[in-house]
């Protein structure tokens, strides 16, 4: 399903308005999918980034639309992720580090989207990210969401719920919202079996 198609979805078939403003139901298709990936870390969300790491080099940039990291390793490189410092300590530690002898990546850091080691590296190497991304934002038609296909319906509703919101239609608002709350758990409920050993993983809460 496109972005013209959720749009369709929500201005035809849930508002019966096809004048209502288009840029205003692609705001909140955005929105909608937004707070999902804001408020759950699932399986579909999962990326894995492989990048070359030539030999000389002391900052890496990583992808843009990274969330929140889960791992990164590198080759040739024991317990590399292990050897993470907190940016202000790393700072103190390795001011210049691009001006360090050569060595293999042993302290690094994270810090506006880069990993920073403490030297420039002896040869090449190659990074393994794994990592929870952002979704992308819907701009063209022909633009898909990030959630899987069976479950835009989600987006439809959380546009939906927005603009009542909008409206100050407070009760159809209550009434959209609870079918957004029931799909919802139905959809982690699905992709949260992955993990069949804890808790389905969320932003600052577990269910």
């Amino acid at each position: 399903m496109t972005l013209a198609d959720l749009r369709k979805r929500v201005m035809i078939d849930k508002l019966d308005d096809e004048d209502y403003e288009p840029e205003i139901i692609d705001n909140f298709l955005n929105d909608a999918q937004r707070d999902i990936f804001n408020q759950f870390e699932l399986p579909f969300m999962e990326k894995i980034f492989i990048g070359d790491v030539p030999a000389g080099t002391s900052i890496i940039k990583l992808p843009d639309d990274v969330s929140r990291v889960e791992m990164h390793a590198m080759t040739g490189v024991q317990n590399f992720f292990q050897m993470k410092l907190e940016y202000r300590d790393f700072f103190m530690r390795f001011a210049d580090a691009m001006s360090n002898t050569p060595h293999a990546p042993y302290y690094w850091t994270e810090y506006a989207g880069n990993i920073l080691l403490d030297a420039p590296t002896d040869k090449e190497y190659k990074l393994y990210t794994y990592y929870y991304k952002t979704p992308n934002t819907m701009a063209q038609d022909t633009d898909k969401p990030d959630i899987p296909e069976e479950f835009t319906e989600l987006l439809i509703l959380g546009a939906l719920r927005r603009v009542h919101d909008r409206n100050e239609d407070m009760d159809l608002s209550t009434q959209v919202e609870n079918q957004y709350q029931a799909q919802l758990q139905e959809m982690v409920t699905r992709f949260g079996m992955r993990d069949a050993f804890g808790p389905i993983k969320m932003r600052n809460l577990q269910i």
